[in-house]
């Protein structure tokens, strides 16, 4: 009887992936649990998780293997893009380790892709080299790098991210999340995150396009009152 070509090997195949597959987790969970203090370790073990798709098929999709882990999903998904991006840029674990994490997750803001898919440029330069040059620097602070990943994405001066916090009634936080869930709706889709999944408008943005709204409003400012914003594209009046 002729034997048919990879009859006997497909299952073997299957089976070593499956043995890997098992490990994978089996290593995560471990990491998780404390076992393992070394964080690249755990961020290795979710990317090989992630890459190869070895949380199916008990879960469909990565982030809900993700929310099943006893760690914060935002946590998991900083440590995947933190070894993606290193990866995709051909910096080896034996030289960004040293940076350590809290600077690495700040030089990672930097996107590799811009929405064209084409490959991201800052100041004329591709993504990849601005974010070799930072891990190379290794005499900056986190605070510098900070600075220096803010200046490449334009977060400067009046483009500088800050928090504003103030109490209100319930009622009144009602009324301000449906306004922020029609400003979504009027904005549209700004991206993509990690599973491909479209991604609103931030509620920051959404709080812009609401401010600007009433601002811009005639029917807000007193009888004669110059709205600038229809002079100079600013939001204010005189």
């Amino acid at each position: 009887m002729n034997e048919i070509p990879g009859m006997l090997h497909a299952p073997i195949v299957g089976e070593t992936v499956a043995g890997e597959a098992a490990a994978a987790l089996k290593q995560v969970k471990a990491l998780v649990k404390g076992i393992s203090s070394n964080t690249f370790d755990l961020a290795e073990a979710l990317h090989k998780v992630k890459k190869n798709k070895y949380y199916a098929p008990k879960y469909n999709t990565f982030s809900e293997y993700a929310k099943s882990l006893d760690v914060t999903v935002s946590k998991v998904y900083y440590l995947v893009k933190l070894v993606e991006v290193m990866e995709a840029v051909g910096v080896p674990r034996e030289q960004y380790e040293p940076v350590g994490i809290v600077k690495l997750r700040t030089i990672c803001r930097l996107e590799l892709i811009d929405g064209n898919d084409e490959p991201k440029m800052y100041d004329g330069l591709p993504a990849t080299d601005h974010i070799k040059m930072l891990v190379g620097a290794t005499s900056l602070t986190p605070e510098q790098v900070e600075e220096e990943v803010k200046k490449r994405l334009g977060l400067m001066g009046e483009d500088a991210m800050v928090w504003v916090n103030f109490p209100i009634k319930l009622a009144a936080r009602n009324k301000w999340d449906e306004a922020v869930t029609l400003a979504q709706k009027n904005i549209g889709s700004t991206g993509q995150d990690a599973e491909g999944n479209y991604v609103d408008a931030s509620t920051g943005r959404c709080a812009e396009i609401i401010a600007a709204s009433y601002v811009q409003d005639p029917n807000n400012h007193p009888e004669g009152e110059t709205i600038l914003s229809d002079l100079d594209g600013g939001m204010g009046t005189k």
